[in-house]
Protein backbone atom coordinates (compact mmCIF):
# COMPACT_ATOMS: atom_id res chain seq x y z
CA UNK A 1 0.00 0.00 0.00
CA UNK A 2 1.10 3.49 -0.94
CA UNK A 3 0.04 6.91 -0.27
CA UNK A 4 -0.62 9.38 -2.69
CA UNK A 5 2.68 10.06 -4.17
CA UNK A 6 3.05 6.49 -4.49
CA UNK A 7 5.79 6.35 -1.97
CA UNK A 8 5.49 2.62 -0.41
CA UNK A 9 4.01 2.26 3.28
CA UNK A 10 6.22 -0.27 5.77
CA UNK A 11 3.96 -3.05 7.26
CA UNK A 12 3.11 -1.94 10.84
CA UNK A 13 2.09 0.85 12.97
CA UNK A 14 2.73 3.61 9.72
CA UNK A 15 -0.26 1.34 7.90
CA UNK A 16 -3.14 2.48 9.95
CA UNK A 17 -2.31 5.50 8.44
CA UNK A 18 -4.49 4.28 5.40
CA UNK A 19 -7.42 3.44 7.74
CA UNK A 20 -9.88 5.06 9.30
CA UNK A 21 -10.10 4.02 12.89
CA UNK A 22 -10.56 6.33 16.16
CA UNK A 23 -6.58 6.71 17.46
CA UNK A 24 -7.54 5.36 20.80
CA UNK A 25 -8.94 2.07 18.97
CA UNK A 26 -6.84 -0.62 18.73
CA UNK A 27 -8.32 -3.34 16.46
CA UNK A 28 -7.29 -6.75 17.72
CA UNK A 29 -9.76 -8.70 15.37
CA UNK A 30 -9.59 -7.31 12.00
CA UNK A 31 -11.05 -10.73 10.18
CA UNK A 32 -14.51 -10.60 11.31
CA UNK A 33 -15.14 -6.87 11.75
CA UNK A 34 -12.64 -4.92 9.99
CA UNK A 35 -12.79 -1.26 7.86
CA UNK A 36 -11.30 -0.77 3.94
CA UNK A 37 -8.62 1.99 3.40
CA UNK A 38 -9.52 5.04 2.33
CA UNK A 39 -8.68 4.98 -0.69
CA UNK A 40 -11.15 2.34 -1.20
CA UNK A 41 -13.96 4.37 0.76
CA UNK A 42 -13.46 6.76 -1.38
CA UNK A 43 -13.58 4.30 -4.40
CA UNK A 44 -16.51 2.92 -3.29
CA UNK A 45 -18.06 6.38 -2.61
CA UNK A 46 -17.24 7.31 -6.27
CA UNK A 47 -19.44 4.79 -7.80
CA UNK A 48 -22.06 5.24 -5.44
CA UNK A 49 -22.33 8.88 -7.21
CA UNK A 50 -22.04 7.53 -10.35
CA UNK A 51 -25.00 5.43 -10.06
CA UNK A 52 -26.77 8.10 -8.25
CA UNK A 53 -26.26 10.84 -10.91
CA UNK A 54 -27.45 8.55 -13.63
CA UNK A 55 -29.17 6.10 -12.15
CA UNK A 56 -30.84 4.17 -15.08
CA UNK A 57 -27.60 4.96 -17.41
CA UNK A 58 -25.50 3.14 -15.06
CA UNK A 59 -27.18 0.31 -14.62
CA UNK A 60 -27.96 -0.83 -18.24
CA UNK A 61 -24.92 0.58 -19.81
CA UNK A 62 -22.02 0.90 -17.22
CA UNK A 63 -22.35 -1.65 -14.29
CA UNK A 64 -21.59 -4.77 -16.16
CA UNK A 65 -17.62 -3.41 -17.76
CA UNK A 66 -17.51 -2.19 -13.96
CA UNK A 67 -17.76 -5.82 -13.16
CA UNK A 68 -15.93 -7.34 -15.85
CA UNK A 69 -13.05 -5.20 -15.37
CA UNK A 70 -12.90 -6.12 -11.56
CA UNK A 71 -12.64 -9.32 -12.56
CA UNK A 72 -10.29 -9.09 -14.40
CA UNK A 73 -8.07 -7.25 -11.47
CA UNK A 74 -8.55 -10.18 -9.15
CA UNK A 75 -8.22 -13.40 -11.86
CA UNK A 76 -4.54 -11.57 -12.30
CA UNK A 77 -4.14 -11.87 -8.82
CA UNK A 78 -5.33 -15.48 -8.45
CA UNK A 79 -3.49 -16.11 -11.56
CA UNK A 80 -6.91 -17.80 -13.60
CA UNK A 81 -9.02 -16.97 -16.69
CA UNK A 82 -11.71 -13.90 -15.48
CA UNK A 83 -14.19 -16.28 -16.63
CA UNK A 84 -13.55 -18.24 -13.85
CA UNK A 85 -13.82 -15.57 -11.29
CA UNK A 86 -17.38 -14.62 -10.12
CA UNK A 87 -18.06 -12.26 -7.26
CA UNK A 88 -20.21 -12.88 -4.66
CA UNK A 89 -21.32 -11.33 -0.78
CA UNK A 90 -18.78 -13.31 1.08
CA UNK A 91 -17.07 -16.81 1.07
CA UNK A 92 -19.26 -18.10 3.06
CA UNK A 93 -22.08 -17.47 0.01
CA UNK A 94 -19.58 -19.27 -1.97
CA UNK A 95 -19.63 -22.41 0.03
CA UNK A 96 -22.96 -22.91 0.57
CA UNK A 97 -23.38 -22.10 -3.75
CA UNK A 98 -21.12 -24.77 -4.19
CA UNK A 99 -22.94 -27.41 -1.84
CA UNK A 100 -26.22 -26.92 -3.18
CA UNK A 101 -25.40 -26.60 -6.13
CA UNK A 102 -24.37 -30.48 -6.30
CA UNK A 103 -26.50 -33.08 -6.69
CA UNK A 104 -26.10 -35.64 -3.75
CA UNK A 105 -26.72 -39.21 -3.84
CA UNK A 106 -26.97 -41.95 -1.78
CA UNK A 107 -23.20 -43.44 -0.24
CA UNK A 108 -21.82 -39.34 -1.05
CA UNK A 109 -19.94 -37.92 1.52
CA UNK A 110 -18.35 -34.88 2.67
CA UNK A 111 -15.41 -34.81 4.48
CA UNK A 112 -13.96 -31.66 6.01
CA UNK A 113 -11.78 -30.94 9.21
CA UNK A 114 -12.87 -29.60 12.64
CA UNK A 115 -11.39 -26.70 11.88
CA UNK A 116 -13.86 -25.72 9.87
CA UNK A 117 -15.97 -22.32 9.86
CA UNK A 118 -19.06 -22.43 11.98
CA UNK A 119 -21.07 -21.66 9.58
CA UNK A 120 -19.94 -23.63 6.21
CA UNK A 121 -19.99 -27.15 9.39
CA UNK A 122 -23.69 -25.57 9.57
CA UNK A 123 -24.42 -25.90 5.79
CA UNK A 124 -23.09 -29.12 6.20
CA UNK A 125 -25.50 -30.17 8.66
CA UNK A 126 -28.17 -28.92 6.46
CA UNK A 127 -26.86 -30.87 3.54
CA UNK A 128 -27.62 -33.73 5.60
CA UNK A 129 -30.71 -33.54 6.61
CA UNK A 130 -32.05 -32.47 3.10
CA UNK A 131 -30.27 -34.58 0.52
CA UNK A 132 -28.92 -38.37 0.56
CA UNK A 133 -25.00 -37.05 1.43
CA UNK A 134 -23.54 -37.66 4.79
CA UNK A 135 -20.48 -36.04 6.54
CA UNK A 136 -17.04 -37.25 7.98
CA UNK A 137 -15.30 -34.74 10.09
CA UNK A 138 -11.58 -35.18 10.77
CA UNK A 139 -10.52 -34.19 14.35
CA UNK A 140 -7.71 -31.80 14.61
CA UNK A 141 -5.84 -30.88 17.38
CA UNK A 142 -3.43 -28.29 17.29
CA UNK A 143 -0.09 -28.12 17.29
CA UNK A 144 0.12 -31.18 14.58
CA UNK A 145 2.69 -31.32 11.62
CA UNK A 146 1.76 -30.60 7.90
CA UNK A 147 2.02 -34.40 7.24
CA UNK A 148 -0.05 -35.86 9.88
CA UNK A 149 -2.26 -33.72 8.95
CA UNK A 150 -2.15 -34.74 5.32
CA UNK A 151 -1.74 -38.31 6.82
CA UNK A 152 -5.17 -38.32 8.42
CA UNK A 153 -6.73 -36.88 5.53
CA UNK A 154 -5.59 -39.56 2.87
CA UNK A 155 -6.46 -42.14 5.45
CA UNK A 156 -9.98 -40.99 6.06
CA UNK A 157 -10.89 -40.95 2.07
CA UNK A 158 -9.30 -44.70 2.08
CA UNK A 159 -11.17 -45.95 4.79
CA UNK A 160 -14.62 -44.38 3.22
CA UNK A 161 -13.83 -46.19 -0.08
CA UNK A 162 -13.26 -49.44 1.76
CA UNK A 163 -16.61 -48.89 3.42
CA UNK A 164 -18.11 -48.49 0.11
CA UNK A 165 -18.55 -44.70 0.43
CA UNK A 166 -17.91 -42.24 -2.37
CA UNK A 167 -16.05 -39.34 -0.67
CA UNK A 168 -18.00 -37.02 -3.24
CA UNK A 169 -16.57 -33.16 -2.36
CA UNK A 170 -13.92 -32.52 0.34
CA UNK A 171 -13.89 -28.39 2.29
CA UNK A 172 -10.90 -27.39 4.01
CA UNK A 173 -9.27 -23.91 4.59
CA UNK A 174 -6.35 -21.94 3.18
CA UNK A 175 -5.48 -20.47 6.88
CA UNK A 176 -7.99 -21.85 9.41
CA UNK A 177 -10.06 -19.15 12.03
CA UNK A 178 -9.57 -20.97 15.01
CA UNK A 179 -6.65 -21.54 15.03
CA UNK A 180 -5.44 -18.92 12.94
CA UNK A 181 -3.02 -21.25 11.05
CA UNK A 182 -1.76 -21.92 7.69
CA UNK A 183 -3.35 -24.87 5.95
CA UNK A 184 -1.55 -26.88 3.54
CA UNK A 185 -4.37 -26.86 0.92
CA UNK A 186 -2.34 -27.25 -2.43
CA UNK A 187 -1.03 -30.83 -1.06
CA UNK A 188 -4.49 -30.93 0.03
CA UNK A 189 -5.80 -30.67 -3.32
CA UNK A 190 -3.45 -32.85 -4.80
CA UNK A 191 -4.84 -35.26 -3.11
CA UNK A 192 -8.20 -34.77 -3.98
CA UNK A 193 -7.48 -35.21 -7.15
CA UNK A 194 -5.66 -38.28 -7.07
CA UNK A 195 -8.57 -39.84 -5.00
CA UNK A 196 -11.00 -38.54 -7.58
CA UNK A 197 -12.77 -36.05 -4.69
CA UNK A 198 -14.02 -32.44 -5.47
CA UNK A 199 -12.24 -30.05 -3.60
CA UNK A 200 -14.21 -26.89 -2.06
CA UNK A 201 -11.37 -24.85 -0.60
CA UNK A 202 -12.64 -22.08 1.87
CA UNK A 203 -10.09 -19.26 1.23
CA UNK A 204 -11.55 -16.55 3.56
CA UNK A 205 -8.17 -15.51 4.71
CA UNK A 206 -6.42 -16.11 1.36
CA UNK A 207 -6.29 -13.23 -0.80
CA UNK A 208 -3.84 -10.64 0.55
CA UNK A 209 -2.45 -13.68 2.65
CA UNK A 210 -1.06 -15.94 0.65
CA UNK A 211 0.69 -16.38 -2.82
CA UNK A 212 -2.25 -18.97 -3.93
CA UNK A 213 -1.37 -19.23 -8.00
CA UNK A 214 -4.72 -21.07 -8.56
CA UNK A 215 -3.68 -21.72 -11.90
CA UNK A 216 -1.13 -23.93 -11.00
CA UNK A 217 -3.51 -25.51 -8.26
CA UNK A 218 -6.28 -25.88 -9.85
CA UNK A 219 -9.02 -26.42 -7.02
CA UNK A 220 -12.04 -27.34 -8.16
CA UNK A 221 -13.33 -24.72 -6.67
CA UNK A 222 -12.28 -21.59 -4.52
CA UNK A 223 -13.34 -18.94 -2.45
CA UNK A 224 -12.29 -15.83 -0.79
CA UNK A 225 -12.67 -12.33 0.60
CA UNK A 226 -10.96 -9.27 -1.08
CA UNK A 227 -11.65 -7.68 2.71
CA UNK A 228 -9.12 -9.25 5.05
Amino acid sequence: MADEKGTRTPFGHAMRSHFQYDPTYIPLNHGSFGTYPKTVRDTLHRYQDLAEFRPDDFFRYHLGGYVDSARSAVAQLLDVDAGECVFMSNATTGINTVLRSLVFEKGDIIVYFSTIYGACEKTVFYMKETTPVEASKIDVAYPIDDKDLLARFEKTIGQLKKDGKRPRVAIFDTVSSLPGVRVPWEKLVDICKSEGTLSLVDGAHGIGHLDLKLGKVQPDFFVSNCHK
